[in-house]
């Protein structure tokens, strides 16, 4: 998953997400340079929920549809 600026740079590529113990360990690539590993923790979890709102969070079934569809698209279309 890569994450840009409003001005099209990449700012961050994450390569994967996984959990270890009551963590996320998030593990990518910062301005295409530096690799790191971030550490999310469940109060930094219901912290990142405040910030979404709860309009945001409502939406997030149907973002995550719309991304699993145009992803399947894309897999189609590159089969031929």
């Amino acid at each position: 998953m890569k994450m840009f600026s409003k001005e099209g740079v990449e700012m961050v590529d994450v390569k994967s997400i996984t959990r270890e113990g009551q963590r996320l360990v998030i593990k990518g690539k910062v301005m295409g340079a530096m690799s790191t590993t971030i550490l999310v923790h469940p109060q930094d979890c219901w912290q990142a929920a405040q910030l979404l709102g709860i309009g945001v969070i409502l939406r997030l079934p149907l973002l995550l549809f719309q991304g699993w569809r145009a992803a399947r698209r894309q897999e189609r279309a590159a089969r031929g």
